[in-house]
């Protein structure tokens, strides 16, 4: 929700790249595939914390890997728009493989046990709160947009939310835990802080999600029910869509 006010910040980059991959007709479900597997090789990355977050060379990778699918992400619908290459299956594809992306970076970290280093059980209970939660979020979208439910800017955590969220605390993580960071004598770790940093992060990251499920039921119930603000309505333009939507539901009753 937050990102996409700047999304127009990054629309001339994705329409320059975008008009060069139409140009040698690369086509949107190659991208999609071609971000799906940086993502999982970005939670290969996730997976092994031992090896890449004590090196400050290597704990950048799936950072970057992770980001680098994000941006596939934009750049398939953005090169399918252009190009009038706009399809059902593509549009499938991209969902399927998306929240297929969510789910094994959230079980990389898992793998890892970053979110709660001491009980692998505990570990693996908040893991699989975050994966619900995730997927949770996107099938509400998914469900009520079924349903004729306008959707767009709900929810604090939508997906590039999460992505920089998550690489976010990675890094920081890293820097936290880098050994060539302690030895050359950039700061000076704090052993409790150290050790606490990411699962206290999970545990924020989890509300965030959380929220997010509840933000998006909220206003389902408000849409169905004749209670969206005049404020929503205008911000998106679609007062007209939103009084023939009422209308049809009145008739159907």
């Amino acid at each position: 929700m937050v990102l996409n006010n700047f999304r127009y910040l990054a629309n001339k980059y994705i329409d320059k790249h975008s008009e060069w991959l139409i140009k040698h007709n690369v086509s949107p479900n190659t991208l999609t595939i071609i971000g799906f597997i940086i993502s999982s090789i970005a939670a290969i990355g996730f997976a092994f914390p031992t090896i890449f977050i004590y090196k400050w060379y290597l704990a950048w990778l799936p950072c970057l890997l992770f980001f680098i699918s994000g941006y596939f992400d934009v750049l398939d619908g953005g090169v399918a728009r252009k190009a009038n290459r706009v399809t059902k299956f593509g549009a499938f594809l991209d969902s399927t493989l998306d929240r297929i992306s969510d789910s094994i970076i959230v079980l990389g970290l898992m793998f890892g046990q970053m979110f709660w280093h001491w009980d692998k059980n505990i570990n693996d209970f908040l893991g699989l709160l975050i994966l619900i939660s995730t997927l949770m979020i996107s099938y509400t979208r998914s469900r009520a947009e079924n349903e004729g439910v306008f959707m767009k800017g709900i929810g604090l955590m939508e997906r590039a939310e999460r992505i920089l969220i998550i690489i976010g605390a990675y890094i920081i993580e890293s820097c936290l835990k880098n050994d060539e960071l302690i030895n050359f004598g950039i700061y000076k770790p704090s052993n409790p802080y150290t050790y606490w940093f990411f699962p206290l992060f999970s545990i924020f990251y989890l509300g965030l999600l959380v929220i997010t499920v509840v933000q998006r039921i909220l206003h389902v119930y408000k849409w169905t029910n004749n209670k969206i603000s005049e404020k929503y309505l205008t911000k998106y333009k679609i007062k007209d869509q939103y009084q023939e939507y009422i209308k049809r539901i009145n008739e159907n009753k």
